[in-house]
């Protein structure tokens, strides 16, 4: 399971929307809320410990997204 995959079945009412989704899906099309995305959000930047930029948020559209903006901060690439 991606890091992305983990924190997103976390902030979600329905972690079973994940199953089967491709890494590159809309997490929109697949189901998610606007409250949703914010819990993402805010879990990321606890995650990368720094706040998203605005064009990081337009981004937070698929788990392939949410993975690259958690493996880019620099404490994740000092992790496993």
């Amino acid at each position: 399971m991606t890091k992305a995959r983990e924190l997103v079945g976390l902030c979600i009412a329905n972690p079973e929307l994940l199953d089967g989704l491709e890494e590159g899906a809309d997490l929109r099309d697949a189901g998610l809320n606007s409250g949703e995305f914010v819990l993402i959000a805010l879990r990321i930047e606890e995650e990368i410990d720094r706040p998203l930029e605005d064009e990081e948020m337009d981004t937070l559209s698929t788990l392939a997204d949410i993975e690259a903006i958690l493996s880019a901060a620099p404490s994740a690439q000092g992790q496993g």
